[in-house]
């Protein structure tokens, strides 16, 4: 789905570095501009905006992004290789340059190296925020998708507020009380236009890192197909989009003797239900969505008529934690549609110690999932559906790795701690002797198996032959020792060239069978 900025080409007479800057500023204002913001740089001129610092000392900034209707500045400072100087004085510089832009916020886009929490953490302080490459890509996605609206949820994650903030849309709303005793979970059925929900929802999406989040990435296919039902005359969406409402919602009670037809006659409710206002600010994440997002996003390719005059139906609940609101939307979507599986399994994970210990299958999505953060899987691993790896969360924590981390597993004979640790260290050990010994094969996972998930399903299996063969931990030698068999056991990795002999869901299978007997010729003791 996403596309990293280019490597950089070395060629005479070019600085190494540079394209790959030119590169990381193409990317950053042409997110921006996707989102709706007059940008400097732009697709029509890529001259930079030069802030005035005073007595006659100017500065070119990366980005220069405005919306005049929200009254928001923010400017930019993209590096694609970390920065020269110390971080801090780079903070402290791009502080006066903030104040002279009147940015309402600084943002430093930082790729191709990581910055130290202290580095993040001295900018937070300062007001500023950083994206690295992970929200770089996220944001790209997000643009893609739904356009000019990804505005409200950038300016949102970057804590500014917004001039229109201070409007509040007062709706009328039937209260239900559902018949649960003392649940203290009511819903208010209410409609509203698809333009209010478009800059009021927030959508907590796994792939933005909050630990309590559970949506997926918006499927950008499906979009057009709301987007051509919803134009048409005879156009009806009745299932309801459900959101959950933020403290920032006050519900006020509509006296019972105000409620009468239009002879006067008072009208008769059920006894759980009542009338109430709901008093709505005009401000993103006054509104949260746990179910819908396609049916509301469908509308973004519409006309602005077709965005303010078509009311959806919404069911709406109040004072559900971040737990709650999960269980919601798996409730909702696992009974009707069926989910994506890396979904399932990422929110599945927890850095809860003793639940890992207890549930082999969370201590597999931990093991993978932490991985994901470290070399040789560095940023390699599929956790949701953002990115294009060949490896998966749900791949690599299936049936072989949770069963090895199960009561009767090998990983856990041989390392009764029990600890995620040390999990986490042997597979790293293990799996970074592949990639030293197979390193063309493994960076090229369009074109080869080892690193994908077929691949990883094989080792996993010679890792826990090479347990029962040693009958104790690995080291990184005893691995080698094993693994080195293979480069001249195995004519070849080339996908194209297996798919022809391995036919097949089952055929695959045999490609293990291969590896096992390519070592044994090596090494005719090595137990299957």
């Amino acid at each position: 789905m996403l596309q990293s900025a280019p490597r950089s080409v070395r060629r005479e007479g070019v600085v190494p570095g540079v394209e790959k800057g030119a590169a990381l500023n193409k990317r950053v204002w042409t997110l921006f501009e996707k989102a709706g913001f007059k940008t400097q740089p732009n697709s029509h001129s890529a001259s930079e905006h030069v802030v005035e610092l005073g007595s006659g000392k100017k500065r070119k900034v990366d980005l220069f992004a405005k919306d005049d209707e929200l009254g928001v500045v923010i400017i930019a400072s993209n590096k694609s290789g970390g920065i020269a100087d110390t971080f801090s004085g780079h903070v402290n510089d791009w502080e006066d340059i903030g104040t002279a832009a009147g940015a309402g916020k600084v943002l430093f886009v930082i790729t191709g190296k990581d910055l130290s929490p202290g580095d993040v953490g001295y900018a937070v302080r300062k007001g500023m925020q950083v994206w690295g490459e992970k929200q770089l890509e996220y944001y790209e996605a997000l643009t893609e998708t739904i356009k000019q609206y990804a505005k409200y949820e950038i300016i949102h994650s970057l804590g500014i507020t917004t001039s229109e903030e201070k409007n509040i849309h007062r709706v009328l709303a039937l209260k239900v009380q559902q018949p649960v005793a003392g649940s203290g979970h009511d819903l208010f059925l209410f409609s509203v236009s698809a333009e209010h929900l478009l800059r009021t929802c927030v959508i907590f999406r796994r792939a933005q890192g909050n630990a309590d989040a559970y949506q997926r990435m918006l499927r950008r296919e499906r979009l057009p197909k709301v987007q051509e039902f919803v134009t048409r005359p005879d156009a009806m969406l009745p299932t309801n989009i459900v959101v959950h409402l933020s403290d920032k919602v006050l519900v006020e009670d509509v006296p019972m003797s105000d409620v009468r037809d239009n002879q006067s006659r008072p009208v008769v409710l059920s006894r759980a239900t009542k009338p109430v206002v709901l008093n709505i600010p005009l401000e993103f994440s006054s509104l949260e969505l746990i179910d819908g997002q396609h049916r509301l996003f469908g509308f973004v390719g519409t006309d602005p008529a077709t965005r303010k005059g078509f009311d959806l139906l919404v069911t709406g609940v109040k004072s559900l934690s971040g737990k709650q609101r999960q269980e919601a939307f798996v409730a909702i979507n696992d009974n009707s549609r069926r989910m994506d599986p890396n979904l399932v399994a990422y929110l599945r994970y927890t850095t809860d110690l003793i639940e890992c210990q207890r549930d082999s299958s969370l201590m597999a999505i931990r093991v993978v999932v932490d991985l994901n953060d470290r070399t040789p899987f560095k940023g390699s691993i599929r956790l949701l559906d953002v990115g294009e790896q060949s490896i998966t969360l749900k791949g690599f924590a299936g049936y072989d790795l949770r069963g090895m981390l199960g009561t009767r597993g090998l990983l856990r004979k041989y390392y009764p701690n029990n600890d995620p640790g040390e999990f986490l260290q042997v597979l790293r050990t293990y799996f970074s002797t592949i990639r030293s010994l197979f390193h063309e094969e493994w960076d090229h996972p369009s074109i080869y198996i080892v690193a994908t998930n077929r691949g990883i399903s094989a080792f996993l299996k010679l890792l826990r032959s090479m347990l029962k063969t040693e009958g104790k931990a690995l080291t990184h030698a005893e691995c080698k020792k094993y693994l080195s068999a293979l480069k001249t056991g195995i004519k070849t990795w080339n996908l194209s060239d297996l798919k022809k002999t391995y036919v097949g869901s089952q055929g695959w299978s045999e490609f293990h069978e291969d590896l096992l007997a390519a070592i044994r010729r090596k090494f005719p003791n090595f137990k299957k």
